[in-house]
């Protein structure tokens, strides 16, 4: 491999998994059967599930799926965070069966869109973040699919467990719908062995061992939950707290009662906890603090290493793919707040031009591909889009701009689809926003591409404020004048009090643009 090329190979001693989802639970079980596998709360009642009790629930639970759904099929679950969502993962797993995470925040015709697209033959509904009941929209909305309470479903199972099927571990399990943050959500198709090593290298980058115990909030739905969260620590044989919706609060007092010892999430989860009055003055220990979805600034790293006496990680992954890169032990801050880690070692990752498809130099912008056992086989029922994404050698075109340094580190640019042309000049929406995230005045930052007549496109900026400040605009254009090339800094501007964010808090960029509709020709 040429060293001025921005490649990184695969480590062929990097452990890997072909396995089935079933295969490693019943070993966990049998292997350490007393030791808490989850952890949830019942208001403020806290209740533990072991190894070998998920174990005998999610095997129940797959023999009612079992009886109503043919292996293959699609069991759609839509509901918030809970105990009973954790084991009807594990009964699709068992089952044979293809899980379906609904996001609890969908409108009708989102909803309805992911039901055309996989044709469920089971809708299992629950409560949504808000606590309504979500039950008379999927009888409405299903057709002819079976519309069944989540709640409790494992113990309604009248059917003998012994006639379950045994899947293979190439075998689909995860519909693993995309944030849809630049059109409409596509269904990532994992296999139960891609999972398997999503979760695997998850644990792996962190060193995790059975003692830890895992506490975060990124809801089901989503790869970071489904696949980072409740295989990750399968594979590790640790304790997994599941938090229903986030609540700083809460969450605070979650961290201290169960023990947890990793906590994670979007970076405004982790400032809302910092930012509490209550946070102890002299910090909680844990082993490790996970940052995901957007970069942070290199002081915000600093203050969770010292407010939580931990590592701090971050990590870069997509429905396609749970888990591209990660930081690694040793890290430090620059690096944290500036890149994506490297690649992870079971992976293999190149950037390429996006014209002629050829691996760029280090330094310069690429699209970033990876070759991983973790990724899609493909989006479900759309063959077209999937040959979009994925060549004859299983490279995935991740949709991701990015650079790559001579040690291996990525820097991610933003979408492909995002990148602002201004006047014949690329601009990329990542380094103004981490320029902008370090401004004292600013919450959250996007930029966007408006039409310009002249240029082609403007660089136009969204900012969420902090507190007690207000909006200045000569203040941040000043501001990024130091930091950033001069058609590079945004022209146009909007203040907003929250970002419209995607359930993985990913802000939906489609929604920024609309507010500039009014300006015309800028």
């Amino acid at each position: 491999m040429a060293v001025n090329r921005a490649e990184r190979a695969r480590d062929p001693a990097a452990p890997v998994l072909y396995d089935t989802i079933g295969a490693v639970l019943r070993e966990r079980a049998a292997a350490d059967p007393e030791r808490h596998a989850l952890i949830w709360f019942q208001s403020e009642d806290m209740h533990a599930c072991t190894y070998a009790e998920l174990h005998a629930r999610a095997t129940a639970c797959a023999a009612w799926i079992a009886s109503h759904a043919a292996p293959g099929e699609v069991v759609a679950v839509w509901g918030r965070n809970s105990i009973d969502w954790v084991i009807a993962e594990y009964g699709c797993a068992l089952s044979g069966t293809v899980l379906c995470g609904f996001n609890t925040a969908w409108t009708d015709p989102e909803t309805a869109h992911a039901i055309a697209l996989t044709e469920p033959h089971i809708v299992l509904a629950d409560l949504d973040g808000r606590g309504q009941d979500l039950r008379p929209r999927a009888r409405a909305l299903a057709g002819d699919a079976i519309v069944e309470p989540l709640h409790g479903l494992w113990s309604r199972s009248t059917t003998n467990p012994a006639d379950l099927p045994a899947p293979d571990p190439e075998a689909p399990f995860l519909i693993q719908f995309t944030s849809g943050t630049t059109g409409r959500a596509k269904g990532a198709l994992l296999t139960q062995s891609a999972a398997l090593n999503g979760g695997l290298m998850r644990v792996v980058s962190g060193s995790a061992i059975p003692q830890d115990v895992f506490l975060n909030a990124s809801p089901l739905h989503h790869v970071a939950g489904s696949v980072s969260l409740v295989i990750g620590t399968l594979v590790a044989g640790a304790t997994y707290v599941i938090v229903e919706r986030f609540d700083a609060r809460k969450v605070l007092a979650m961290i201290t009662k169960t023990g947890a010892t990793r906590i994670g999430g979007v970076p405004t989860v982790l400032k809302d906890l910092l930012e509490l009055p209550e946070f102890p003055a002299n910090g909680i220990p844990l082993t490790s603090v996970g940052i995901g979805g957007s970069s942070v600034p290199e002081d915000m790293v600093h203050r969770l290493s010292a407010a939580f006496h931990a590592m701090v990680s971050v990590g870069y992954g997509q429905s396609e793919s749970p888990l591209v890169a990660n930081s690694e032990i040793g890290d430090p801050a620059t690096i944290i707040a500036t890149t994506v880690g490297r690649g992870c070692p079971q992976n293999d990752v190149k950037l390429v031009d996006l014209s002629t498809g050829e691996i760029v130099e280090i330094g310069q912008v690429g699209e970033i591909c990876v070759r991983s056992p973790a990724n899609l086989i493909g989006y479900f029922r759309m063959p077209e889009a999937t040959a979009e994404v994925i060549d004859a050698d299983g490279w995935l075109r991740t949709g991701d701009l990015g650079s790559m340094d001579a040690q291996g580190y990525i820097s991610v640019r933003g979408r492909s689809r995002e990148v602002i042309i201004r006047g014949g000049q690329n601009v990329y929406p990542a380094e103004i926003e981490q320029a902008l995230a370090r401004h004292p005045s600013v919450a959250s930052a996007a930029a966007i591409g408006i039409s310009d007549a002249r240029l082609g496109q403007a660089v136009a900026g969204v900012v969420q404020l902090c507190a007690g400040h207000t909006g200045d605009t000569a203040a941040l254009e000043a501001f990024l004048a130091g930091q950033i090339a001069y058609y590079k800094i945004p022209r146009h501007w909007r203040f907003v009090d929250a970002m419209p964010l995607t359930a993985s808090g990913k802000i939906r960029k489609v929604e920024l643009a609309k507010l500039f509709a009014t300006e015309g020709n800028p």
